[in-house]
């Protein structure tokens, strides 16, 4: 007994199938998305700030005030950023870091932000970005 032409293709549960987890891949890069654009908004007001420090000397408390301003303007909401538990600097838990050396400034982010998917699962992304600075000449 011969067999006639087997049909193949795609079934439709398995293309409910494709569809569902295509759809799931695009509902996490929404919600994926606008944190890596918050971190770019923070990535580049700290290197604009770093570079405005090239040519003149910023104290402490004033890298805090600029870099708060800077991000204000970009609509970053400062009170959300969670501290990273794996920190640039172990010994404070903060968001934003300035360390003055003798011949340089190390200024940097380093938070973590939590992003829910569904019911308890969450993905956790750590951000962790310094730029040193040499001090202007004087």
């Amino acid at each position: 007994m011969k067999l006639t032409k087997q049909q193949t293709g795609l079934s439709t549960i398995m293309l409910i199938v494709i569809v569902g987890l295509f759809g799931y891949a695009v509902y996490i890069g929404l919600k994926i998305t606008p944190v890596y654009m918050e971190y770019f908004s923070i990535k580049s007001s700290v290197d604009g700030l770093a570079d405005e420090m090239k040519t003149r000397q910023i104290s402490k408390t004033q890298y805090f005030d600029l870099i708060r301003r800077r991000l204000e303007i970009n609509y970053v909401d400062i009170g959300a950023l969670t501290p990273s538990r794996d920190g640039c600097v172990k010994s404070k838990k903060e968001v934003f870091h300035y360390k003055n050396t003798k011949k340089s400034v190390d200024v940097g982010v380093s938070y973590e932000k939590r992003i829910p998917i569904i019911a308890n699962i969450d993905f956790l992304i750590v951000f962790d970005y310094m730029r040193t600075v040499n001090s202007p000449k004087k």
